[in-house]
């Protein structure tokens, strides 16, 4: 078929489905309920499946992560296995925190001969199957060259603003007619398409840095080359400049629309936690870019954004965010309760855990009486992995946090410029830090999305930096010199004199 186009190589293949796998999950993930329904998650899982085959049978990524980050992960999958094996009775009731199921176990009948380490062994399968969405994201994700990673950034910069624009609708309406599952149920709050505000916020709170660093590394000024230059020159010629470079302001444009988007996203969802980490996103930014920005024009410039993006917010209308702020305040919240439950439950279960994916279950023994709700999760992702997961889920997490620091050195630009592909990864470090602040206060990365989107950020943020492979020179080839024959003398006859005359020899 003269239509139908070929990569020029099996493994040119494989990375155009990965790369393909891996767009069309960052767009399917948060649409049906931020992929927190078994549906969405299924097929998220499937996905994630045939994206880590492609990835072991063109393992790159091998090359490109340290091997403590590897031992990390491959420890990461095998955590919820090894709670998955069979154990003898006697082994399984010497375990701490198992005494009390094993008497109730005795008492409605005899005991099986064998038991899961986990609490309920179909709840840790199943959060074994939801491991591999981020981890397959990753690994994908790092895999990417940098022209295709350019791309996907631009794509998560799309969805979070589609996200917040759903939002600002949401919230100017007053209804979440664009869930159908929802439909009619009035809101007060940006939701996006996911079922809880906070997780909106989750999201784009990742985003606003990546939008500010992307419209920085635009912009240009003070950076680099042009530094000694663009400090001499007048601030009207630089603005004339950016305006004279068609295709440089329209990605200003852009970037800045967007970020103003995700801003009043944030705004509007009512979240005190997510516009908190909004305003020191924007701080952390300022600081971090202030560098290649020129000091205090960096902080004009982020203030400038700030400002801009405070008066449209007002323009809307604020009143009822600042109430969230005024009405409840932190210490009124059940979730200190929660935490205190949760950390018993920690102690209970110390240093084995009870199972990942069981805490929904489990957390009832230990629930406070002034906590009249259902409890799905313990709304400190860190105190859940310990109670699911024991010692060893803590020093992952010590592990993970230790690799996120030093990972700073490597990537933060060593001269007086630095390229957008560095200010994409720095932007991406800080969405990070922003996300892993949050979780200290809610369950964002319990969101499939959220941790799809988590996944994504950290695969950006560890990318190897693929230096410029120098062609080598050959040296010119040595000729060999052949000895040519002389030619033969060119015998000149003398000139004759001008009044010389000719003898005629038949003349004598």
């Amino acid at each position: 078929m003269k239509g139908l186009v070929r990569p020029a190589s099996d493994e040119a293949g494989l990375a155009f489905s990965g790369v393909a796998i891996l767009g069309a999950m960052l767009i399917f993930a948060p649409l049906i309920m931020g992929g927190n329904r078994p549906l969405p998650l299924l097929i998220l899982e499937v996905a994630a499946t045939g994206l880590l085959g492609l990835l072991l049978l063109r393992p790159g990524f091998k090359q490109h992560l340290s091997r403590p980050l590897l031992i990390a992960l491959g420890v990461l999958v095998a955590l919820p296995i090894v709670q998955l094996l069979p154990l003898p009775e006697f082994v399984w009731n010497w375990i701490p925190g198992r005494d009390f199921y094993a008497a109730a176990s005795s008492a409605v009948g005899s005991p099986p001969k064998y038991r899961a380490l986990s609490l309920i062994p179909n709840a840790t399968e199943s959060a074994f199957l939801a491991l591999l969405v981020p981890v397959a994201v990753f690994l994908a994700t790092v895999s990417t060259s940098e022209a295709q990673l350019k791309q996907l950034i631009n794509l998560f910069i799309g969805l979070a603003v589609i996200q917040a624009i759903i939002g600002l609708a949401q919230f100017g309406t007053g209804s979440m007619t664009v869930l159908a599952s929802l439909e009619g149920e009035g809101v007060s709050a940006a939701h996006g398409t996911y079922p809880n505000s906070d997780h909106l916020a989750g999201l784009l709170e990742m985003a606003l840095p990546v939008v500010l660093g992307l419209l920085i590394a635009n912009i240009q000024i003070g950076g680099g080359r042009q530094a000694r230059s663009t400090r001499k020159t007048p601030i009207r010629q630089r603005i004339s400049r950016l305006f004279s470079s068609g295709i440089r302001f329209n990605r200003v444009a852009i970037y800045a629309a967007a970020g103003f988007a995700i801003l009043l996203g944030l705004t509007f969802s009512h979240s005190r936690t997510g516009v908190s980490l909004a305003m020191l996103g924007i701080l952390v930014s300022s600081l971090v870019f202030g560098r290649w920005v020129g000091g205090q024009r960096s902080s004009r410039l982020i203030t400038a954004f700030t400002v801009i993006g405070v008066a449209l917010a007002l323009e809307i209308g604020l009143s009822s965010v600042l109430s969230r702020f005024t009405s409840k305040g932190m210490t009124d919240d059940l979730r200190w309760s929660i935490f205190a439950g949760t950390i018993q439950g920690i102690r209970e279960f110390f240093p084995i855990g009870s199972g990942f994916g069981t805490f929904p279950a489990v957390f009832r023994r230990f629930q406070p009486g002034n906590v009249p709700e259902f409890v799905n999760h313990a709304h400190n992702d860190y105190l859940e992995w310990l109670f699911e997961g024991g010692l060893l889920a803590g020093i992952l997490l010590i592990v993970f946090l230790v690799l996120y620091l030093l990972r700073w050195r490597k990537i933060w630009p060593r001269g007086e410029y630095c390229t957008p592909y560095g200010f994409m990864r720095i932007a991406a470090g800080v969405g990070l830090l922003m996300m892993g602040l949050h979780g200290l206060v809610d369950f964002n990365l319990h969101i499939p999305a959220n941790a799809v989107f988590f996944a994504f950020l950290a695969g950006v943020f560890f990318h190897p930096e693929v230096p410029a492979q120098q062609v080598p020179v050959a040296p010119p080839k040595k000729v060999p010199v052949v000895a040519r024959p002389e030619p033969p003398p060119v015998v000149v006859a003398a000139p004759q004199p001008a009044d010389a005359q000719i003898r005629n020899p038949f003349a004598d």
